[in-house]
């Protein structure tokens, strides 16, 4: 049987993820914030794995590690995240900034750091970190971002995320592991910006199905449901 972990699996895009791999007979290792989340998941979904622990915690890597034991781990998925409050540049606190950081992008790695060895186990693994566009550059300096509504702590963060993406994949190809960034599309969830038209679980479905016929590839940066997206 594969096996998949999944960050922030226990609402949103993350627990429609747990969902379709479930469905799919993937084992399923989800990590939550809060022992409420996890009774909700093993209460939706049976014979499932869950670890309660944040993913900017100090003791998260080491919790991690023991929590997989001996697994063979064919995907992870690095869903976990927070969006930030203030829009605008100026006004965005360095505390603001700095916990986005931390929970996109060296929660991120410190899930990497936490799963390596797993991952290497198995063959020709893949690690999947949930973007969005308004990671990207590109979009940005085309003017594309202005009067979105999305936090700029949010947007910086994503962006160096995907920089995290690029760099795994570039250090990890040795092993056989591929790193992708994807964006899921503007879903429906408590979360959700101004112009959300998207499911979770159609989304989710979406993921799975490309990851099933090898659409996603190393060094990729996806929207679901609109292909490559421009770094």
């Amino acid at each position: 049987m594969k096996t998949v972990l999944i960050t922030g699996a226990g609402q949103g895009f993350g627990f429609a993820l747990a969902n379709i791999f479930h469905k799919k007979n993937y084992y399923v290792y989800a990590v939550v914030r809060s022992e409420k989340s996890k009774n909700l998941l093993l209460k939706r979904l049976s014979n499932i794995s869950v670890l309660i622990s944040d993913v900017t915690s100090s003791h998260y890597k080491v919790e991690l590690e023991a929590f997989l034991s001996d697994v063979h781990l064919n995907v992870l998925i690095n869903n976990a995240g927070s969006v930030g409050t203030v829009g605008e540049t100026v006004e965005t606190t360095s505390e603001e900034l700095i916990h986005e950081f931390n929970v996109h992008c060296v929660g991120a790695l410190s899930t990497v750091k936490g799963t390596i060895k797993h991952l290497r186990r198995a063959d020709k693994p893949m690690i999947i970190n949930i973007s969005s566009r308004r990671g990207s550059l590109t979009m940005q300096s085309k003017g594309k971002a202005i009067d979105s509504g999305s936090p700029v702590s949010y947007r910086i963060a994503k962006a160096s995320q995907n920089m995290l993406s690029l760099c795994l994949a570039d250090d990890l190809e040795k092993y056989e592991i591929s790193v992708s960034s994807v964006h899921p599309g503007a879903l429906l969830t408590r979360m959700n910006p101004p112009d959300a038209d998207v499911e979770p679980d159609i989304a989710a479905e979406q993921l799975i199905n490309l990851l099933h016929t090898g659409q996603i590839k190393s060094r990729d940066y996806l929207c679901l449901s609109s292909g490559r997206l421009d770094w």
